[in-house]
């Protein structure tokens, strides 16, 4: 009896010194390929955030938990964060022991919990981070909260952690967008729904019925972090059907009766919680570290770790300027704010940076723009160059003259040549990756092909880099589509310019009219390279813009109208531009069929006076300056009489912030040999621009 009472305590004991050990869980992949190609060498964790690799973030924040064992998951090139810890100081510490673990098996979070199961892993409640997040919450006063919640209810499997936020704060992406009904006394979840793309979603009546008070939430934003029972990896193993966190929950609540398993949900009243989900979510994270939103974690507290290859000593200036040691800041350089500037940097003069994050060792020329850009370490920046809302991985260089549209995405050591305007969204990596390369464990390199040749019309005679064609992933779902091509996490209407660039149709119309618009023939728009909807299209437009002229009708009804017109024949908004500028060059011949120049630009010129507001409303980016300079091009073509009007539109569109000179040099360049007359009529304008330049940035 007495040896049997002892056993008894013996195992008590046990059961109190496990009840002790907190874990953590870090689910390293994302398993998409929305940060791609910069996670095609490196894993999603080592992702510099900030100038700081993520992971570092989340192991601080576990151990500031008082977490003494964590378990980090990882498959996509499992070996780069498996070296990174080995060489790292968590791998020293004796509070905190750190294990990467890895398996081409794992393609789901919930294969990594059956996992868990399978080799019995939990001792007790867990902390469970899902893919690359930044929290300051108290995680340990929650995961406390989470265990006196299991004594009063030994069913409760889950709490997730969310905070409140705004419909439309920067870190509130439309794809995490929720719905959640708690009870309003116990926050126990009895609903549960991603809105994301759902105009009313349906909350059963039975959940009003049978419960006295329920809260809705609509407000949430899901930190991707929650505290787990060891309940929970088991029941991952009995469902093979539960993928995600989202299959896990709206699994639990439908077999609530079944199960008996509760969830419920905590709201943090303070501190900072995002995850970093998308390029958008990347962006807006990196934004609030530099704004200071998410402190301790601000980069002149972070830890120095030469070693690794980062933690530099950064000095805070005003308006959240930080600036490490060695960097060379030219003459009428301006750091406006939020600009973080690494080790070693290089920046030329007149140079102009905001909202930006450049890593160590870079190179950037005079006379360059950065607004909302990520440059990682030993990227090189040409003279004359403009970029905004882009990420350049390590080693990019990039030639003198470049304009990179929002959303342009460069992978490693990609190589761009001057003159040269990247497309909105584009994604290069220096290499061309196979199929079966998603989520492997074998190296890159290992499994890249270069059986096709570098697009030299994208990247320039002397660049180097390959399309990155994530939107050809194919999924059962269509929901699962839809979100794999909303990389950037934006929402894809109709009427958005993101839904017109990704679309297959917009591909085409854009194809097919880059070789209308410098093909021959006597009318304006109609001819084989054009359909007939853009030829009614353009017709109604020379209609609209007459009308408007003769009765002086206000420029926003004129919009309006253009905007009717262009929904209803399905046109692209670069094809709306091209239009609008052939039928406003068009528009004086309607009045006076015979005119030469100069009376031409007299009438072009009255004509303007009315019409210009109306024009420049559809020319706001590269891709519609682009479409309006072909256009003008092929006026000058059809019309050799009164070709000089076209290079003087050109110059006053320019002289007005129409045009940009970088477009101007991008299409100058590309001008067709046929067109050779043309060419030597604009280079007079095209020499004094770029010396006019060089003269601006002299002084």
């Amino acid at each position: 009896m007495a040896s049997s009472a002892k056993i008894v305590r013996t195992s008590t004991t046990d059961d109190l010194q496990q009840q002790k050990i907190t874990q953590a869980v870090i689910i390293g992949d994302n398993f998409n390929q929305r940060f791609a190609p910069l996670t095609n060498l490196k894993p999603l964790l080592l992702l510099p955030l900030a100038n700081r690799p993520i992971i570092e973030y989340i192991l601080e924040i576990l151990e500031e938990a008082d977490v003494q064992e964590v378990f980090i998951f990882c498959c996509s090139n499992n070996h780069v964060i498996r070296s990174y810890i080995k060489d790292s100081e968590w791998s020293k510490k004796e509070e905190m022991s750190v294990s990467v673990m890895s398996s081409a098996s794992f393609l789901s979070m919930g294969d990594i919990m059956r996992e868990l199961d399978s080799k019995a892993l939990i001792k007790s409640d867990f902390i469970l981070i899902n893919g690359a997040i930044l929290t300051t919450f108290d995680l340990c006063h929650i995961l406390n909260k989470h265990r006196v919640q299991r004594q009063s209810d030994k069913n409760c499997a889950l709490t997730l952690i969310y905070r409140k936020t705004s419909p439309r704060h920067p870190i509130r992406c439309s794809e995490q967008v929720l719905i959640v009904a708690v009870e309003s006394n116990s926050q126990r979840i009895r609903f549960y729904k991603r809105a994301y793309r759902t105009l009313a979603p349906q909350i059963p009546l039975e959940v009003f019925q049978e419960n006295d008070e329920i809260t809705v939430h609509y407000n949430l934003l899901d930190s991707y972090v929650s505290i787990c029972s060891p309940c929970v990896p088991p029941l991952f193993s009995d469902n093979f059907d539960y993928q995600d966190m989202d299959d896990f929950v709206k699994g639990l609540i439908v077999n609530e009766e079944l199960l008996g398993n509760s969830m419920y949900i905590h709201i943090a009243d303070e501190g900072y919680g995002a995850n970093i989900s998308n390029l958008v979510m990347y962006d807006a994270v990196s934004q609030d570290i530099m704004s200071r939103w998410t402190f301790p974690f601000v980069p002149e507290l972070f830890d120095y770790h030469p070693h690794l290859g980062w933690g530099i000593k950064y000095i805070s200036a005003s308006n959240n300027v930080y600036k490490a040691d060695n960097v060379e800041i030219g003459r009428n350089c301006r750091l406006h704010k939020n600009v973080i500037v690494g080790q070693g940097t290089k920046i030329g003069d007149n140079a102009i940076i905001m909202d930006s994050v450049i890593g160590k060792n870079c190179t950037i020329g005079k006379d360059v723009k950065l607004v909302q850009c990520h440059l990682w370490d030993g990227v090189s920046v040409g003279d004359f160059c403009s970029f905004e809302l882009c990420i350049l991985a390590d080693r990019v260089k990039i030639g003198d003259r470049v304009f990179l549209n929002f959303g342009c995405v460069l992978g490693p050591e990609v190589v761009i040549d001057n003159f040269v305007v990247l497309p909105t969204l584009t994604r290069l990596q220096a290499e061309e990756v196979s199929e079966n390369d998603s989520f492997g464990e074998d190296d890159f390199e290992e499994n890249t092909k270069s059986n096709k040749s570098v697009d030299k019309s994208l990247v320039g005679t002397n660049g180097h880099g390959y399309v990155c064609n994530i939107w050809e992933e194919k999924s059962d779902e269509p929901e699962d589509l839809t979100k794999v091509s909303d990389i950037w996490g934006k929402p894809r209407d109709e009427d958005s310019e993101f839904r017109q660039i990704e679309s297959d149709r917009e591909s085409d119309l854009y194809e097919r009219f880059n070789a209308s618009a410098r093909a021959s023939g006597e009318s304006e728009v109609e001819g084989d390279d054009y359909d007939d909807d853009i030829s009614q299209f353009y017709r109604e437009v020379l209609d609209s813009l007459q009308r408007a002229y003769d009765e002086n009708v206000n420029a926003a009804n004129v919009i309006l109208e253009i905007n009717s017109s262009k929904h209803a024949y399905n046109i692209s908004i670069k094809e709306v531009a091209s239009v609008l500028v052939k039928a406003l060059l068009k528009l004086p011949f309607e009045y006076e069929p015979n005119l030469v120049f100069p009376g031409y630009v007299s009438a072009l010129n009255r004509v303007r006076s009315s019409l210009d507001a109306v024009i420049f409303n559809y020319i706001k980016t590269a891709d519609t300056q682009y479409s309006c300079l072909l256009a003008i091009e092929d006026f000058m073509k059809r019309h050799e009489n009164c070709s000089s009007a076209g290079v003087r539109l050109i110059r006053e569109w320019y002289d007005d912030d129409i045009l940009h000179e970088l477009i101007i040099f991008r299409w100058f360049l590309n001008i067709s040999p046929e067109n050779e007359k043309i060419k030597k009529m604009v280079e007079p304008f095209v020499k004094w621009l770029g010396e006019a330049e060089e003269e601006s940035s002299g002084d």
